[in-house]
């Protein structure tokens, strides 16, 4: 089935979501053979740069993440948690179906700028938002200048 038709066509009103951003999240959710593509999306006003990932790979660096910061509980209480966190990327770990479109996308490294692509300070982290909050994007990723 071929997404083309339902990309360029004019309904008369705006899409909740950009069905090609929505195509590259779920050939990424997929893991086939692309595991991550950068892009710099345009959310209102502001700039969100980073690679995108599936949702598995999301919630399991999530959980990887979190948990390593409850160093004042026991191992196993951390073990759990992070099991827990991480199952809700088991969704992804199935091959995704092509209607209905995800509706979040999930970046790994984002940065953050402004409009004008002045860096908001901050180490690249995990970011997760909703595709329909994407007001536009290119492919690639701005970079800080510190990070070079």
């Amino acid at each position: 089935m071929s997404i083309a038709p339902t990309l360029g066509q004019n309904t008369g009103t705006a899409p909740s979501a950009d069905a090609f951003l929505q195509f590259l999240v779920n050939l990424v959710n997929n893991g086939s053979q692309i595991e991550s593509i950068g892009v710099t999306l345009q959310m209102g006003g502001m700039l969100v740069s980073g690679s995108i990932i599936s949702g598995a790979e999301y919630f399991d660096s999530f959980a990887t993440n979190f948990t390593s910061s409850l160093d004042t509980l026991d191992s196993d209480t951390r073990k759990t948690v992070r099991s827990s966190l991480a199952e809700l990327g088991d969704v992804f770990r199935l091959p995704q179906p092509v209607d209905p479109l995800p509706n979040y996308i999930h970046l790994a490294n984002a940065l953050f700028f402004t409009a004008d692509g002045t860096p908001i300070a901050g180490q690249p982290t995990l970011w997760r938002g909703r595709t329909s909050a994407v007001d536009g994007f290119i492919l690639g990723r701005l970079q800080s200048e510190a990070a070079g």
